[in-house]
């Protein structure tokens, strides 16, 4: 249809009687007729004949939607399940079906020196993610362990090691752990944490279900390099306390500063010696893993040369296990000669965790909280911890996938990270994603398969039957600095350098949303920064630059260009 802006100043054309041409719009039936027989066409007369291959009839009168017999709903839903059940997508859905077959004797040697190398790093971690996430260690250690098995079975990445992680154990805190009751013991109740991590997991398998993995897609880069940012900052604010050996400090991020500050006077200086030589010494033994040998293109290395480059690998992999083990040794020896002014982690429950159905109800002391509550209390953290646990195990997953050229497919992750937190959640852990750190470490190691994983939770297993006596002498503060060195590393500002350059208005997202996670807190922050982003999107599109012309009699409305 057009409209036009006629003044009148033309004349219509006419007919050969002299009266002015008239245009008519009159409702017409058509059919076509394909077969051996000649159809006459109904616009110049001229006839056709059709291939005699087929007959097809069609009847279809102009207004009428062209419209075809629907399928009984009996058919598609055995088409469903024929679909659902077939072996193809079975062996889309268990991607150890396509590995396992060609596992070998070389794949095997890889994996064992990347889940011993893991194993070594997620123990200390685990135990120190668990105080970030107000709970006690043993829990970190409860959640560290079966996800690896899960995730052999249906992971899609061979380079992945799903755990605890520092955000997710952050975000655990503000939403769960925060609001659970105080045991008498002086303990928080882990009801809550273990309660949201089978929630995120049944969110993660129903964004699996629906294909809903592409959303990630729509978080601008800026927003989640500046939350990841502010996330570690906070992190590591949050571990100076016990750096410093100084108690009564609160959680939230100003407030800690604040009384941080107020308290220097009574820090530890065993402590604060302690820690600070660890973060020294992890920091060093990290650039072991680092080293760039150069060899001689015509003289290939020696086999004990390179035993030897492996073993220092291996070192600079396993930093913060030594680390650990080494304050450990000196606290223990300490504490022998009568000094204790190291503080210890503690004494923490032997054994593995008890396999069961997780609370849907609180029952602590007189305090009780129904289902109904838990889901009030824990609020908008129900879609928070899945948005942000997937963001993390995405960007880490892509990165390795793109680096060591292999497909990922976000569905089967989502299917892997939400089976692995329900099962956790059954062996009384609190919620799971793919971590940094550690999928690092297990690509540098060389890991071939998903199975290095269940070695890794094999070490976590024995350490849980053996090892926890010799926890108690870890100190707090060799985790602290444990922490603080894991997420230094996340602290980007070299990215503020390359959005200014790229688009100087991505940095309005990018300052909103650091500042946000820091001021307002970590569960707000990202959403902060996700509406602005959008809000920057949509507003051109809402009020775009239009130019209005009018030539020869028509009304020319030309939209701004793109790209």
């Amino acid at each position: 249809m057009v409209f036009t802006t006629d003044t009148g100043n033309h004349k219509p054309e006419l007919d050969n009687n002299g009266d002015p041409v008239t245009l008519k719009v009159v409702p017409f039936d058509t059919s076509i007729h394909m077969g051996k027989e000649v159809v006459a066409n109904g616009i110049n007369g001229s006839a056709k004949c059709a291939p005699p291959q087929e007959k097809f009839e069609i009847d279809y009168e102009f207004g009428e939607p062209l419209s075809r017999p629907p399928v009984p709903i009996k058919e598609q839903a055995v088409d469903c399940l024929k679909s659902c059940f077939s072996f193809e997508t079975v062996k889309s859905r268990l991607p150890i079906i396509k590995w396992l077959p060609k596992y070998n004797l070389f794949s095997l040697q890889c994996d064992v020196i990347a889940g011993m190398t893991v194993g070594l790093t997620v123990i200390p971690q685990s135990l120190a993610y668990a105080g970030i996430a107000g709970l006690p260690p043993h829990y970190g250690l409860y959640s560290a362990f079966i996800c690896t098995f899960v995730y052999c079975i249906l992971g899609s990445s061979k380079d992945i090691t799903l755990g605890p992680s520092a955000i997710a154990s952050l975000i655990t805190a503000s939403f769960a752990t925060s609001i659970s009751p105080t045991l008498p013991n002086g303990e928080k109740d882990a009801t809550m944490p273990i309660f949201l991590a089978l929630t995120t997991g049944v969110i993660f398998c129903l964004m699996g279900f629906f294909k809903l993995g592409i959303i990630v897609s729509y978080i601008s880069y800026p927003v989640i390099n500046a939350f990841s940012s502010a996330a570690a900052i906070t992190i590591a604010v949050s571990q100076i306390k016990t750096l410093l050996g100084l108690k009564g400090i609160p959680n939230d991020f100003i407030e800690s500063l604040i009384d941080i500050c107020r308290k220097l006077h009574t820090t530890n200086v065993w402590d604060l010696t302690m820690g600070m030589t660890c973060i020294v010494v992890v920091i060093l033994l990290k650039k072991l893993r680092e080293i760039k040998w150069k060899d001689d293109p015509d003289t290939p290395p020696s086999t004990g040369a390179l035993i030897l480059r492996k073993c220092i690998f291996i070192c600079g992999a396993s930093s913060t296990a030594i680390v650990v083990i080494l304050a450990s040794a000196v606290l223990a020896i300490l504490e022998s000669q009568g000094v204790y002014s190291l503080t210890p982690t503690g004494k923490i429950r032997p054994g593995m965790p008890t396999v069961r159905v997780p609370d849907f109800v609180v029952h602590t002391g007189n305090v009780t909280i129904t289902t109904p509550e838990m889901f009030a209390k824990l609020g908008a953290g129900i879609i928070i911890i899945p948005i942000i646990c997937l963001i993390e195990a995405m960007a880490v997953g892509k990165y390795f996938a793109r680096v060591n050229q292999y497909k990922l497919d976000p569905t089967q992750e989502l299917y892997s990270y939400g089976v692995g937190n329900i099962i956790t959640a059954f062996f009384q852990g609190y919620t799971v994603t793919g971590t940094f750190s550690r999928t690092a470490i297990n690509a540098q190691c060389g890991v071939k398969t998903p199975l290095g994983g269940v070695l890794t939770g094999i070490i976590v297993i024995i350490s849980l039957f053996f090892l926890t006596p010799l926890f108690y002498y870890i100190p707090k503060c060799a985790l602290a600095a444990v922490i603080i060195a894991a997420v230094l590393a996340m602290v980007d500002f070299n990215t503020i350098k390359m959005i200014y350059k790229a688009n100087k208005m991505d940095l309005i997202p990018y300052a909103l949303t650091f500042i946000c996670t820091l001021v307002i807190g970590i569960q707000w922050g990202i959403f902060v920064g996700i509406g602005m982003s959008i809000f920057m999107l949509l507003y051109p599109i809402a009020r775009p630059k239009m130019l209005f012309s009018s030539q020869q009699g028509f009304f020319i409305v030309t939209p701004p260009p793109t790209g």
